[in-house]
């Protein structure tokens, strides 16, 4: 069975640090935890008007089933190229920023009083259960802001937290890494949930472990939020989490470099060191190399968007050039637009997994294959 630990600033597994003894251009690589945002790994859609979207252009139909198996499947050319994580989430993510879809899709692992559905836990389950046979770390987020506002206030929102570690704790798995909220300072923004601002995270994060213990618990920020100028995650929250989970969306590498110098240079942080986790950014290698230059895991984040493959920026905003479900199945691109080609078929997919696989050391195991 795969354990994940924690020693210091480094992920360890099975109680070694990750990637063990790896150096690369004079920095640690050892310890770190690079990832893949697949949030729609368990998707699927309550809402019948909108799971037309989402349908297998081969088929006409969307197929949870399909989803999750496809998925699973291609754990094992992540793995080999040195990937070791990757993120889903009880509430998933944006698949398809539109307004009449994006308001109206209804991909929640939590019904409206917060009873958690067993079919979406039996997805999670799965998954779980190939990764931990793969030696890899799931990172499982619990809210995500859209979805939140379909539940019926806090008392719902509590008793989804409680079932949702109760159901991951009573899976055996030790190869977790909890998030409470997708990006904080969006939910306080956008929701009327007091308890996701920053101050009182802290607070959400004792109750939870004190009643589920054994689990790694953090909570994510945007990273440009953590530049002095913008304000950086209160000193409790930073001694509270078992780890820090920030958000890269947005920042080029200058941007990202500094926000991780400011969070590693604040007196919370120097007194208790511990991993700094980036679980979404963008398809930027850019960011990547930012981040393990500055002893920081790095996530991939596809969203995936029409006419991908004829451009050459990374960086290009995803919310303005929505992906539709046409094929052929074989091209689609990004990993967050459902229906999803879990495979590593395209030139932004490609960059990634090649440059962690060289970073890791994967590379030489990859190429003899």
């Amino acid at each position: 069975m795969t354990e994940l630990t924690i020693s210091g600033r480094a992920f360890c597994i099975d109680g070694r640090p990750t990637y063990p003894g790896r150096v690369f251009e004079g920095h640690k690589i050892e310890g770190l935890l690079f990832n893949v945002r697949a949030v729609q790994a368990t998707f699927d859609d309550a809402n019948p008007e909108t799971r037309r979207y989402w349908a297998y252009p081969d088929t006409g139909e969307w197929d949870p089933e399909r989803n999750v198996s496809e998925f699973c499947a291609a754990l094992p050319a992540w793995r080999e190229h040195g990937v070791l994580a990757f993120t889903i989430n009880f509430q998933g993510g944006g698949p398809l920023y539109v307004p009449e879809i994006y308001h109206r899709y209804d991909n929640n692992g939590f019904t409206p009083q917060g009873a958690l559905k067993p079919a979406y836990a039996d997805r999670i389950a799965r998954v779980l259960a190939r990764a931990d046979e793969l030696g890899m770390v799931v990172i499982v987020g619990l809210f995500y802001w859209i979805n939140l506002l379909k539940m019926e206030g806090e008392p719902a929102i509590w008793r989804a937290a409680h079932e949702a570690l109760e159901f991951l704790s009573g899976t055996g798995r030790r190869n977790i890494l909890v998030e409470i909220a997708n990006e904080i300072e969006v939910v306080v923004a956008r929701t009327p949930y007091d308890i996701f601002r920053p101050e009182r995270q802290p607070e959400m994060i004792e109750a939870l472990r004190a009643a589920h213990p054994g689990l790694l618990y953090s909570t994510s920020h945007m990273a440009s939020n953590v530049v002095p100028a913008e304000g950086q995650p209160p000193a409790r929250l930073i001694e509270t989490v078992d780890y820090v989970l920030l958000h890269g969306n947005g920042t080029r590498p200058p941007r990202l470099e500094q926000a991780l110098r400011d969070l590693q240079a604040m007196p919370a942080f120097l007194k208790n060191p511990k991993p700094v986790l980036i679980n979404e950014d963008s398809p930027a290698v850019p960011n990547l190399d930012a981040a393990w230059r500055n002893y920081a895991s790095w996530g991939y984040y596809d969203q995936g968007f029409h006419d991908q493959a004829n451009t050459e920026d990374p960086y290009t905003w995803y919310e303005d050039k929505p992906r539709w479900n046409t094929g052929p199945y074989e091209e689609l691109s990004g990993f967050q637009t459902p229906p999803v080609n879990w495979g590593i078929n395209t030139p932004f997919k490609r960059a990634f997994f090649e440059r962690v696989a060289e970073v890791t050391g994967a590379k030489d195991r990859v190429s003899c294959r």
